[in-house]
């Protein structure tokens, strides 16, 4: 195993994944619209009800929900299972233990600065020991789990809310593209659906597309109220990728499938023990002093 691979590419959409999908699969999920202030007028969509329509009250709830309209910290952690897609077969590959640190600077003009740090660990299906190295089911072999973090990534979103890509994140170019949100208020929760998609180009590598779909949910009480800096949150992800390099998958294999479940906190000691654990063993500057780590320079993307 070596820290110079992939990282969390089922996750973020510059590997991923960030979830939030690397650093982008967050970050893209923060720039979508989203809901808002009572006082603003509400969709007329039934599955919409009680949600504003406009788009700074959106921007503000999904900002408040996926991230924080306040200057802070904010962390999200995943857990799921990855699966080999062939047609209509599922195929068990591994476990995916995944974790993101994000400081987030709020701008007086409405724009929105982010710095975001991702590292996913991989384990065999049912285990939760971090593995080296991995069975692939599909060509029988032991393959090394390669990976690295993805960042630290600065990135901006203007008033809009528009994610400003850099030119190159990593050593790789990205294009990515936005799938308008689907919002739902369900009995006392309020939630969106989001899918952003991308494609990494990477010199001297095949390219990769990777699609990020969530289903990010907040209690309505906090989603909708202007004053709650912080909504708390969960999301279900869903997401259809590219094989990461490193399964050495032969071509015709099919495609990389990803369901998760996570959680946004507003520390790093509620992180998940076995994931600080895991990040101390593998990058203790950053589990020292998470904010310290994310001023560091971003290491080179290799997913």
């Amino acid at each position: 195993m070596t820290m110079a691979g992939d990282s969390t590419d089922e996750m973020a959409l510059l590997s991923r994944r960030m979830l939030l999908g690397g650093g982008m699969a967050m970050g893209a999920a923060a720039a979508l619209p989203a809901f808002a202030a009572s006082t603003t007028s509400a969709s007329s969509l039934p599955r919409e009800t009680g949600i504003p329509a406009d788009e700074k009250s959106r921007i503000d709830i999904i900002r408040r929900v996926r991230l924080r309209t306040d200057p802070g910290l904010v962390c999200w952690f995943f857990r799921g299972r990855n699966y080999a897609q062939q047609g209509a077969n599922l195929i068990p590959l591994c476990e995916l233990n995944f974790g993101a640190v994000m400081m987030v600077q709020p701008n007086a003009d409405g724009t929105m600065d982010v710095t975001q740090y991702e590292l996913g660990f991989r384990t065999a299906p049912g285990s939760a020991t971090f593995a080296e190295k991995l069975h692939n089911p599909i060509t029988g072999e032991m393959v090394d789990t390669s990976f690295a973090p993805v960042g630290p990534t600065s990135v901006h979103y203007d008033a809009h809310n528009v994610l400003q890509l850099p030119e190159t994140i990593g050593g790789s170019s990205f294009t990515l593209e936005h799938v308008p949100e689907l919002f739902y208020h369900v009995g006392d929760t309020i939630a969106f659906q989001t899918h952003s998609r991308a494609r990494a180009v990477t010199p001297g590598k095949p390219d990769r597309v990777l699609n990020d779909m969530s289903m990010i949910c907040s209690p309505a009480v906090e989603a909708l109220n202007p004053k709650v800096h912080f909504a708390s949150a969960n999301a279900h992800g869903t997401d259809v990728t590219d094989y990461a390099r490193w399964w050495k998958m032969p071509p015709g294999s099919g495609t990389q499938t990803l369901r998760s479940f996570g959680q946004k906190v507003a520390s790093f000691a509620e992180m998940p023990e076995d994931w600080r654990t895991m990040l101390a063993r593998f990058d203790p500057v950053m589990a020292a002093d998470p904010v310290a780590g994310l001023k560091r320079k971003a290491l080179e993307y290799r997913n």
